[in-house]
């Protein structure tokens, strides 16, 4: 109520804003502040381009979200009788299988990764990568890389020759032994119950 009655000359009700530069906090008037805002806004936004952000994280997680998507819908407890199961389990590729050869698969899909060199952002932005498979890659002749022990697969570019020095090999080999030692340890120790 009191500010109501008040004088608006000292409650400053009805005043113009006072504009200030954003620098050096001078004050300017408006018109010349109303211009600096459009020069900001007529400013070009930069282009977003996607290849900057992951593309292959962004895929795996929207591949991830349709598998969980799928998942949900299925019973909570699979048997050794589920059929889906069943079938994943027989169309996995296994390293240094010596039957693999002569078991007719399926046609592995050839585009692992889809051409993403052919979009809009990607031509406006001048950079593309070649996306496709080379004939080399051991995508295409259906191996399956060797192990090891990141869990990282190799990239399309990889030719199947194993140019390692032999560590990760001999790594899995000792822990494989261990393992059926320990095993083999404790089936004894046991065996006299």
């Amino acid at each position: 109520m009191r500010f109501k009655m008040m004088n608006p000359s000292i409650s400053g009700r009805g005043a113009e804003p006072v504009y200030r530069d954003k620098v050096k906090g001078v004050h300017i008037f408006k018109k010349k502040y109303l211009k600096s805002k459009q020069k900001v806004e007529k400013k070009p936004k930069e282009k977003e381009i996607e290849w900057g952000k992951g593309l292959a994280q962004k895929r795996e997680a929207e591949a991830r979200m349709k598998e969980l998507e799928t998942e949900k819908d299925k019973p909570f407890a699979r048997s050794k009788d589920d059929p889906e199961l069943d079938n994943m389990l027989k169309d996995r590729l296994r390293w240094g299988d010596p039957m693999a050869h002569l078991v007719k698969r399926k046609k592995y899909p050839e585009p692992v990764l889809p051409d993403l060199g052919e979009g809009e952002k990607m031509k406006e932005s001048g950079f593309v990568v070649p996306q496709d498979i080379p004939d080399h890659s051991w995508l295409k002749r259906g191996l399956d890389a060797a192990p090891n022990r990141y869990g990282i697969r190799s990239g399309r570019h990889w030719d199947g020759v194993d140019r390692s020095n032999g560590f990760e090999k001999e790594m899995f080999k000792r822990t494989n032994e261990r393992q059926a030692r320990d095993r083999e340890a404790y089936l004894w120790s046991v065996s006299d119950m």
